[in-house]
């Protein structure tokens, strides 16, 4: 199949409609719920460890604590602080991880790539995406267990104060700034080494890590020039399905009073009141950018309310709607990520992915003359 992609800013141009395509936004999805799945029990681990019973943490702060919650003891904060986010995160790049591999997989001239085997491949490349984050953060605290180290230079009688101010330039202030370095890469690597590891066909940890760092130090202004775009595609992408999708549910509920009533009232306000929409995930998608008085409230006029189990499906069904909305944005984010990696490839190493053979399709040529 001839894939027909420009390797210029072109190219990023229509991510926000590339994105928007059901297996992507299926995948992304599942993967956000997985990670707030993970959040959520570590964050009820986590407030346990101080002394809250599951049904106080549940009246407080629902089913995934949302809002700033205060931990005393020191597994309480490793938990909740630490281990739960960092677990969540590493979901949510597995997300962006096997979103990736179906952008490659269309560059590579196969479109036929199945949401099921993208969510593999993404489980199957945990591994590569986890060592890889580990070994560059292994790699700063080895240094700043070095740069401890040379600190205690100082407390050798009369010649400790000699010694750290003589080597102040060479080597600790180079080594210092190459460390400052490698802390931004690992900040930067939650965007670009997904789509890294996705293009690799081998699942190679050091050649992830190194592509990684080459997409920035070769090409530094491109990748943050088009990672701006994406990023601005995906925030006001996100916002306008969410505005369409506010419009959508306030239609429904119109057409549906007109043969139910007010009970479609109380169904609603009850759906409303089990989801936390004054969260700060809620308020980012419904304005525009952070900060800017620019969006919708979700306010709904609506009374009443049940605890029924209708209720309750009800907020499933519309926390689904805030989950495809997250989904979207991820989506964005994950093929931008892709094509920029693509571009950054050909531009730095003239290194063609459309030339590339599909990793999950072999093409096969039919042969009317051969016996069955």
């Amino acid at each position: 199949m001839d894939v027909q992609f420009e390797y210029n800013f072109k190219g990023i141009l229509p991510v926000p409609g590339k994105a928007f395509k059901a297996k992507k936004i299926l995948v992304a999805s599942l993967f956000i719920l997985l990670a707030l799945t993970i959040y959520s029990i570590f964050a009820y681990l986590a407030l346990m460890a101080d002394g809250n019973s599951g049904s106080e943490i549940f009246s407080s702060f629902g089913l995934v604590p949302s809002d700033n919650f205060v931990l005393s003891s020191n597994i309480g904060v490793i938990l909740g602080y630490y281990l739960g986010p960092l677990l969540a995160l590493l979901i949510i790049m597995l997300g962006t991880t096997a979103v990736s591999a179906i952008d490659f997989e269309v560059l590579r001239g196969n479109p036929f790539l199945s949401s099921r085997q993208a969510i593999q491949f993404g489980l199957k490349r945990i591994r590569q995406l986890f060592v890889s984050e580990l070994v560059i953060a292994v790699l700063i605290a080895l240094i700043v267990a070095l740069g401890i180290i040379i600190g205690l230079v100082t407390r050798i009688p009369y010649i400790g104060g000699l010694l750290y101010s003589l080597f102040f330039f060479f080597p600790n202030f180079i080594v210092a700034l190459l460390t400052t370095f490698a802390i931004l890469i690992q900040i930067l690597s939650i965007l670009i080494l997904p789509a890294a590891v996705a293009a690799d066909r081998n699942g190679e940890v050091f050649k992830s890590i190194v592509e990684t760092f080459l997409t920035v130090t070769r090409q530094p202004f491109r990748w943050f020039c088009y990672t701006l775009y994406v990023l601005a595609a995906a925030k006001i992408g996100s916002f306008i399905f969410a505005y369409l999708s506010y419009r959508a549910v306030q239609f429904l509920i119109f057409v549906t009073k007109l043969g139910g009533g007010e009970e479609i009232n109380n169904l609603i306000a009850s759906g409303l009141n089990h989801l936390p929409i004054n969260s700060p995930a809620v308020k980012f998608i419904t304005n525009l950018f952070p900060g800017l008085n620019f969006g919708f409230d979700l306010s709904l006029p609506l009374q009443g309310g049940t605890n029924s189990l209708a209720g309750y499906i009800m907020a499933v069904m519309l926390f689904l709607i805030f989950l495809i909305i997250w989904a979207y944005l991820l989506s964005v984010v994950a093929t931008g990520q892709a094509y920029i990696y693509a571009i950054i490839k050909k531009k730095r190493d003239n290194y063609v992915i459309t030339d590339e053979k599909p990793l999950f399709f072999k093409s096969e040529w039919y042969d009317p003359n051969k016996e069955e």
